[in-house]
């Protein structure tokens, strides 16, 4: 067989090939329902939060045991994971605190926020024993001062799946969202009584 004929047969090779592999398949963390309080705090940023440098990235880990990644297969999140986070987790906050205005950092909103929320994400993923885990630092603002929380909850998801491993991500940002409602409560109750 001559040269140029490899050539076709391999360019033809190549071709199948590339067809023949799966999409991608996309997803994203969603808003989940949490305890309703009635809570006039004005209004509240959560900023685009900070994430550990094995987290910030277009695929979706699989799991993650500390020193190995192991990436789901052919998938992918469908907006950058930082702006996604804050994103849901303003959701969920203004799910919970009825009478409050929250909104993530990627808003176009011009609005002067009464508090900032600030996070430090140091883990958000699938552990060897089973359960997603989040740790998290956060930093809340009002009335200028600033006050720091560390949170850390976990999940087990209901499958080993990619779609699992996500709805388990989601409804650990509905623990935080629940948690960060009873620290924005009681600051903002403490600013009320200290003030003049």
């Amino acid at each position: 067989m001559s040269i140029s004929m490899r050539a076709v047969w391999l360019a033809v090779a190549l071709f199948c090939g590339c067809g023949s592999s799966p999409n991608t398949a996309y997803y994203a963390l969603a808003a989940v329902s949490g305890t309703v309080r009635q809570a006039s705090l004005g209004t509240i940023i959560v900023r685009r939060p900070g994430i550990a440098g094995y987290l910030d990235r277009n695929e979706i880990l699989g799991q993650w045991d500390g020193q190995r990644l192991q990436l789901a297969n052919n998938t992918a999140w469908a907006e950058p994971i930082s702006a996604m986070i804050s994103r849901v987790l303003a959701d969920d906050l203004n799910d919970r605190l009825q009478g409050t205005t929250v909104f993530g950092a990627s808003s176009d909103l011009s609005l002067e926020p009464t508090t900032v929320v600030e996070l430090a994400i140091r883990k958000f993923d699938l552990s060897s024993d089973g359960y997603v885990h989040l740790n998290v630092l956060a930093s809340i603002r009002v009335a200028g001062r600033s006050a720091a929380h560390a949170f850390s909850l976990q999940a087990r998801p209901a499958a080993t799946d990619t779609g699992a491993i996500v709805a388990a991500m989601s409804n650990l940002l509905g623990q935080l969202a629940d948690e960060l409602a009873k620290v924005l409560l009681a600051r903002t109750a403490g600013a009320v009584s200290q003030a003049p």
